[in-house]
């Protein structure tokens, strides 16, 4: 058996297609040569067991021989038996424990968990501390009674979000890829090689298939991929804690009429289909659970004060006059608006980045943090750490962002993280490699639709996807070794097929070139026309409470369109919209085209916000 980081180790080994050295792997592992070597002494053991050859050589680095078909069988291995039957070590013992806890509606004892692990009582004691502190942000508590055991306590909502987490955090890329392409391709289900838990999957199995019979490629409008994976996810919890008699908030059953939007439609197919089969009650709570819509006592709340308000509080803290940076208030009430819209405040998210800022921007996450409290309340966050460390993510892009005007390769991100995570790969990716252009992200579902849209030459994923363009593989988190892969890639289109010097929608304006006074009176008469046509346009769709801010928002649209200042297009990929604000949009545009002012898709999506 391997351990966690053996298991790790050997997964990138048959995911690179060329030589990996051990200072990269200790690089990426932050680990000692020599650990790595001992560790690569198991690995090169398990290969060899399952009679695939590893080479190495000085200089080189290490890598396996295989075609793509036996490296397919060898990571379905690791990824199914062997991580299943790991080397128990206190990451995997702690996560087991707390599965162990959710899934159980009684006591458990040491003893049992020294059973299930196969540890000594003294190491599951020990464990047990490690679980009382990893379950306080989640506003959890580990309740021991003597003679009887653990369990834990807390809000049942809270309960089943860290349920989620835990679930998540056992998904690899592959694992999402595998789980992709059941839905999108109809496949059969079996659960192999997922690191789901026994008594979850059979539920889980079920979900699936009838997501599976429900998928149209259509679906794509409406959901993101990590919207189908959520949707997996809370069903198979949701079903889970009402057979052990934990209903969320009561036994209201649903009626079904109060919900017409396509969302709620297709969520009430998915939800029916499933509990029919498994004759369960629909109950509206668990509806409102499984779409993300149960409601805090901060609904209401006042995003633009909010935002200005995380802003300054943040730059005060610092040193740093952040509101100066009109990007930095332009996506954080983005991400703010689309974060805690439909009252989806206690949504689970995972950053990949959560522990990589803490360790390295110690101070500004803790600024972040306290601003979080003081504007939007500690009672919004079932977990902290993840949603302030998105948050942390913008004032670390607006301290750092350099946006260069020397792309020359088009590469398009496939993840399944959220968009700041996306936005600040970007960023680095584009400060290393200045010939590349990352101009957008997207899912699986939608690679090929942007590709033939965006006219891309390079694909950067996280999954391993077929495409007719290259595709590069990479971890989450982008190590040395792959930018060196995107580099070596790039270098090579740019050789094979050189590009002109900008890729820009937009011709480039050099402001400097022209006299301050007359950019200023250009910039605010092109405001106010454009305020006046869409306040003319739109005034009784608009909402009262928001209309200094929309005024002030188009001027601010028009600047950041002069100074090529303008929303990313990472902001609202794959956003979905309902078919009166499409038509909004289609107006609004045609306004600004009036006024040769071509601006993005995101920029035109932003305005939304402020419409009834």
């Amino acid at each position: 058996m391997l351990t966690e980081r053996e298991l790790k180790i050997a997964t990138k080994l048959l995911e690179s297609r060329v030589p990996i050295t051990t200072k990269e792997l200790s690089e990426d592992f932050n680990i000692s040569t020599r650990t790595i070597k001992n560790d690569l002494s198991q690995v090169r053991d398990w290969f060899k067991a399952h009679q695939m050859e590893v080479d190495s050589q000085p200089g080189k680095g290490i890598w396996v021989n295989g075609d793509e078909e036996t490296r397919s069988q060898a990571l379905n291995e690791i990824l199914g038996n062997e991580r299943q039957n790991q080397i128990p070590d206190p990451n995997f013992r702690l996560r087991k424990i707390l599965l162990m806890l959710l899934l159980k509606d009684e006591y458990l004892t040491a003893a049992e968990f020294a059973d299930s692990l196969l540890v000594s009582r003294n190491t599951i004691l020990n464990d047990m501390n490690l679980v009382d502190e990893f379950v306080a942000p989640w506003k959890i508590k580990l309740e021991r009674a003597r003679r009887r055991g653990y369990r834990l306590v807390g809000e049942e909502l809270h309960l089943r979000l860290l349920l989620e987490h835990l679930i998540y955090s056992g998904l690899t890329n592959y694992d999402i890829y595998q789980m992709m392409t059941m839905i999108t391709n109809h496949e059969q289900v079996d659960g192999q090689g997922l690191l789901i838990e026994h008594s979850l999957l059979p539920f889980y199995t079920v979900a699936v298939k009838h997501l599976s019979q429900l998928y149209r490629t259509e679906v794509s409008d409406l959901f993101q991929q990590s919207d189908l994976i959520a949707l997996l996810i809370r069903v198979t919890v949701s079903i889970k804690r009402l057979i052990l008699g934990e209903a969320l908030k009561g036994y209201r059953v649903l009626n079904k009429k109060h919900y017409t939007d396509n969302i709620s439609l297709f969520v009430l197919s998915f939800m029916e289909g499933v509990f029919s089969e498994l004759e369960l009650p629909l109950l509206e709570n668990e509806f409102l659970y499984i779409s993300g819509e149960i409601k805090t006592e901060k609904n209401g709340i006042d995003l633009i004060q909010v935002t200005n308000g995380i802003i300054g509080y943040v730059g005060e803290l610092e040193g740093i006059e952040y509101r100066r940076d009109p990007r930095l208030f332009s996506n954080l009430f983005a991400h703010l608006s689309l974060r805690l819209q439909r009252g989806m405040f206690n949504m689970v998210e995972d950053n990949p980045f959560a522990d990589e800022i803490k360790h390295h921007y110690p101070k500004l996450f803790e600024h972040v943090l306290k601003a979080c409290e003081k504007f939007l309340g500690a009672s919004v966050m079932a977990n902290q750490e993840y949603f302030v460390s998105f948050i942390t993510l913008h004032f670390l892009a607006s301290f750092e962002n350099t946006f260069t005007k020397w792309a020359k390769v088009r590469a398009l991100y496939v993840c399944s993280t959220g968009r700041g995570v996306a936005r600040l790969i970007k960023s680095r990716v584009e400060k290393e490699i200045r010939e590349i252009d990352l101009v957008g992200h997207c899912s699986m579902m939608k690679v090929e639709e942007l590709c033939k849209k965006e006219n891309v030459d390079l694909i950067i994923s996280v999954f391993p996807i077929k495409a007719e363009i290259q595709v590069i593989v990479v971890d989450a988190i982008p190590s040395k070794h792959d930018i060196q892969k995107i580099r070596e890639t790039v270098d090579r289109l740019m050789k094979k097929h050189p590009r002109s010097q900008s890729n820009s929608l937009f011709e480039e304006q050099n402001p400097l070139d022209e006299d301050s006074e007359d950019i200023s009176q250009e910039i605010i008469l092109k405001g106010f026309e454009v305020q006046q046509e869409i306040l003319s346009e739109f005034r009784e769709d608009i909402m009262e409470a928001r209309l200094q801010a929309l005024q002030l928002h188009i001027f601010l649209m028009v600047h950041r369109y002069y100074f090529d200042k303008q929303y990313d297009d990472f902001m609202f990929n794959g956003h979905s919209i309902s078919e009166k604000n499409k038509q909004h949009l289609r107006e609004i545009k045609k306004i600004l085209d009036e006024k040769e002012l071509p601006v993005h898709e995101s920029e035109l999506i932003a305005l939304l916000q402020y419409f009834k």
